[in-house]
């Protein structure tokens, strides 16, 4: 090893110690890895025969199935042809290493770069997810996946309902009318749930999802898709909840984290349609077919992406839960009152 520094949480020793369950040759240089979760650092791995990303999870937060059936899926598409960081196969013939307290995984590392807001590039990511669904019909897995969708989930209420104290305890006993927004937020997540399932959400069929398809874990060369991350949320579900989720994760307009209260609340019209369109590119007659369940999916998957984290810590990530719980009320809110709009957009966009 050439450098004694840390690789996030990662030390040196520690590395050193759970590479050697791999066969990756001597490694020249390692570099701690910045972003995604802090609750699973990374490490960059230059050895002799490639460059690997190491990542390390706690056991206590582990389901040991679904990190195989994450690998599962990863593997499969990466033998379609899809651009996947593959994660590799350790001496003992696993996709991991697990100790008392932590699991291992190796990953290859994919060259590309961050999206760069481009309409282009979102039609790209429309069309890779449409890929990814079409080759995950052919997925067969016999075990038991534990995964929650974002859709109808109890524990988003639940959430809501805990996440005034949870602020309270991060702000020393200040929670500045939380309550009320919460209560509103959740009545909207009820709302959407129960439309959707007057819809007949309980009569799609599921299917392998990618589970967290955002800008964040796609890299990009250009407009084309060099690198499709984190598997992590990998699951079966209708596909139907993977589209609206990517719809909104690429729609969102950016805002500075220190000044949320002025965070755009509406959707871009460009990079919506973009998205839809990369989709239809491929496949089209599936979501004409639940048009009107995707706002409302949206307004879900809004609201479950902040409620939980915010309940356990008051925060999200770094930022006050208050002022994320504020966003995602003027959010869910905005997509509600042009949910016919998005409709119609979206049958605009992916008819034939």
């Amino acid at each position: 090893m050439p450098s004694e520094a840390l690789a996030g949480e990662l030390s040196l020793n520690e590395i050193k110690e759970v590479i050697s369950h791999w066969d990756v040759g001597v490694v020249d240089a390692v570099t701690p890895m910045q972003g995604g979760s802090r609750q699973s650092p990374k490490a960059r791995i230059v050895t002799n025969q490639g460059v690997f990303v190491l990542k390390r999870r706690s056991v206590k937060s582990i389901d040991l199935e679904r990190v195989r059936f994450a690998h599962h899926v990863m593997l499969s598409l990466g033998i379609a042809g899809l651009p996947i960081a593959l994660p590799q196969f350790a001496r003992d013939h696993t996709t991991y290493f697990l100790n008392s307290q932590s699991i291992f995984e190796l990953f290859i590392f994919i060259n590309g770069n961050r999206w760069q807001r481009l309409p282009s590039q979102a039609f790209e990511s429309g069309k890779t997810l449409a890929h990814l669904h079409q080759v995950a019909l052919m997925m067969t897995w016999h075990g038991h996946v534990n995964a929650s969708c974002f859709h109808g989930n109890l524990a988003v209420v639940e959430a809501l309902r805990r996440a005034p104290a949870a602020i309270q305890r991060a702000n020393q006993g200040q929670s500045n009318g939380v309550e009320n927004v919460c209560e509103q937020i959740s009545a909207l997540y009820q709302d959407a749930s129960r439309r959707v399932e007057d819809l007949e959400f309980q009569a799609l069929d599921s299917q392998v999802v990618h589970g967290d398809w955002h800008a964040g874990n796609v890299l990009f060369d250009g407009d084309r898709i060099s690198g499709i991350l984190d598997f992590d949320s990998a699951r079966l579900e209708p596909a139907i909840v993977d589209i609206a989720n990517g719809l909104l994760q690429y729609a969102a307009r950016p805002g500075s984290k220190r000044n949320v209260p002025q965070w755009p609340h509406e959707l871009d019209e460009k990079m919506f349609s973009s998205f839809a369109r990369g989709f239809a590119s491929v496949e089209s007659h599936y979501v004409m077919k639940f048009l009107n369940m995707v706002p409302l999916l949206m307004i879900e998957a809004c609201i479950a992406e902040a409620a939980i984290p915010i309940s356990r810590t008051g925060m999200f990530s770094t930022i006050p839960g208050e002022h994320i719980l504020e966003f995602v009320l003027r959010r869910s809110t905005w997509i509600r009152n042009h949910s016919q709009e998005l409709v119609r957009q979206l049958a605009a966009e992916i008819t034939p």
